[in-house]
């Protein structure tokens, strides 16, 4: 059976990381909006500049990633929607899938997950986007883990 998506909103994706978008239009700036944490002393930030491609349906979740010592951030330079999915760890590090959540987020929301959040790797849905990633790197194995989910998870986008 399809996993279902929902609207990505502030409140329902606080236990996985941040939601940025617009405060409104009276609100030209807003300071220290998100929280951006690297727990090893010796990770470069890595500010990295991505051209996302629009995968085609059947959507599905074939991968989940985490990055056990930096919070990761999205912000869309030009965008399009794209998906968020997340779950927790279980106490033995791997993805709670029974947990899983699956955001859509609008062209003009900004993401970070926090540290050791499972989450499927960046897949836009409607067209070309063009994002920056913020995150903290050391240039090992321990930057990312990757885990493959068998079988892939289906993924159904109407309301």
């Amino acid at each position: 059976m399809p996993r279902t998506t929902q609207p990505l909103t502030r409140e329902a994706f606080a236990p996985f990381g941040q939601v940025l978008m617009a405060a409104g239009d009276d609100v030209p700036r807003q300071e220290f909006a998100a929280t951006l944490k690297n727990y090893r002393p010796q990770a470069t930030l890595n500010m990295a500049f991505l051209l996302s491609k629009p995968s085609n349906p059947p959507w599905q979740i074939d991968a989940l990633e985490r990055h056990p010592y930096s919070s990761q951030g999205f912000v869309p330079v030009q965008g399009t929607r794209y998906l968020v999915a997340v779950c927790p760890s279980s106490a033995a590090g791997d993805p709670e899938l029974d947990r899983l959540v699956i955001f859509v987020a609008d062209g003009d929301q900004a993401v970070t997950y926090h540290a050791n959040v499972w989450h499927a790797p960046h897949t836009v849905l409607d067209g070309p986007g063009k994002f920056i990633m913020l995150r903290w790197d050391v240039g090992n194995a321990e930057d990312t883990e990757l885990r493959p989910v068998h079988p892939p998870l289906a993924i159904d986008l109407t309301p």
